[in-house]
């Protein structure tokens, strides 16, 4: 913001969790980060996915999700063998 404060989620918000997923490249990595979130019932928006060097960056945007659930994928993500980093964040939408 213009001010400098920063901006505060709310779960009265319409908005989107936006997960960062950095893999190791494998035959079936993307399915097993997939996997959580079918498992939570999250719907996923928007995703993309790219290979380079010897990895895999995965960007998920999932709408729906609280703030405690977000962070509960987030740990199961990181306990994924394949997984090498996780990030969260949030985008309002209009």
């Amino acid at each position: 913001m213009a001010d400098g404060s920063a901006v505060r989620w709310t779960e009265g918000q319409t908005g989107r969790r936006t997960f960062f997923v950095e893999a190791a490249r494998g035959g079936d990595v993307l399915l097993r980060v997939l996997g959580p979130f079918a498992v939570q019932g999250a719907e996923i928006a928007e995703m993309t996915a790219t290979q380079g060097g010897g990895g895999v960056s995965i960007r998920l945007e999932v709408a729906g999700l609280s703030q405690a659930r977000a962070e509960h994928l987030a740990e199961r993500l990181r306990a994924l063998a394949a997984v090498t980093g996780v990030a969260l964040g949030w985008r309002a939408t209009a």
